[in-house]
């Protein structure tokens, strides 16, 4: 789609956005709040799920299969007119793009971390007026006021990221191609007035700015995503000191990147708390959501009937006992 998309446009844009993106998934000092929040909002913490049910993992399937198809040289026997073909595959992605559901959560949750906020699956609900709250089991949240919610907890953190989504979103044009509204010509494009809207065009210049920087968004949230828990992953193997009065002890878990996975918090009664996604699904043990306080709750077991100093968690005349670290036999141990 090199017409449609040249790579100097869109590598600007990218850099641009992941520039401006930086700040909220590499933020310089996350232990000022409770990590947990933190791996929580970039791991889309939900609950247990079986193989099969992260609809992100989808989304990026099918995003990689639409560009690879606006890339191949169709064959005009075939594709009689595929310049148009082109453009109908753009605006499939350009709907995929705007209407993607982790990209505003996973921002959302990141910019509630930042502000003190804490995590929610549900990142948006604590910021709707009582009508919506009411009809939010019925509705949902349009895309629109999920863009207006980031925007302003984004003026609160001192970020621009609210204003990545004017360069792209346009209600109007997501409402004609969701509700098969539009015809492209060879001027370009144009939707009549049954999608609610009223009659617009837009030429083909105007819809190229439009899916190029949406594409451009969605590049540089894939990679500050990777990149975030990359840097992470680097920290693997490793037994970091997390909760001073239990004496807890947490792993950052990788996949097989090396890419941040999940976490493990080591109880000095020999209990573990564990959250991981893969590929094959989520792996949740001694930990659970916490709507009320907006974290993740971890459970570290039995508490020990006459503590000593050490832990509330282990006895006077017991010694601390941590199960070894995953993947591994070697048991770590709370640093002196």
């Amino acid at each position: 789609m090199n017409k449609l998309d040249p790579a100097s446009v869109f590598n600007a844009h990218r850099d641009r956005y992941i520039k401006i993106l930086e700040p909220l998934f590499l933020p310089d000092d996350v232990t000022s709040h409770d990590i947990i929040r933190y791996f929580a909002s970039l791991l889309r913490v939900l609950g247990m799920e079986d193989k099969g049910w992260d609809p992100y993992a989808e989304s990026r399937n099918i995003l990689n299969d639409l560009n690879r198809l606006m890339r191949v040289e169709l064959p005009e026997k075939d594709f009689p007119d595929a310049d148009k073909t082109i453009w109908r595959l753009g605006l499939l992605l350009y709907c995929h793009v705007v209407e993607m559901d982790a990209p505003y959560e996973v921002i959302t949750n990141l910019l509630r971390f930042r502000l003190c906020k804490g995590y929610s699956p549900s990142p948006f609900f604590d910021s709707l007026t009582d009508k919506e709250k009411k009809n939010f089991a019925k509705t949902g949240i349009r895309t629109g006021r999920k863009i207006e919610i980031i925007k302003e907890l984004s003026k609160q953190s001192g970020l621009g990221i609210g204003e990545i989504f004017d360069e792209f979103y346009s209600n109007k044009l997501r409402n004609a191609v969701q509700h098969s509204d539009f015809i492209v010509t060879d001027e370009g494009f144009r939707c009549r007035s049954g999608s609610g809207a009223k009659a617009f065009m837009l030429s083909f210049e105007e819809l190229d700015v439009l899916i190029t920087k949406a594409k451009a968004f969605i590049a540089a949230f894939l990679q500050i995503e990777t990149t975030a828990r990359q840097v992470w992953g680097m920290q693997k193997g490793r037994a970091i000191p997390y909760d001073i009065t239990y004496k807890g002890l947490m792993e950052i878990l990788v996949d097989d990147r090396d890419l941040l996975c999940g976490f493990a918090v080591y109880w000095p009664n020999n209990s573990r708390s564990l959250y991981r996604r893969t590929k094959d699904g989520v792996e949740m043990v001694n930990c659970m959501i916490d709507l009320a306080n907006a974290t993740i709750d971890l459970f570290v077991d039995r508490y020990a009937r006459v503590p000593g100093k050490f832990s509330p968690l282990v006895e006077h005349d017991a010694s601390p006992v941590y199960k070894p670290l995953d993947k591994s036999e070697t048991r770590p141990t709370w640093p002196l």
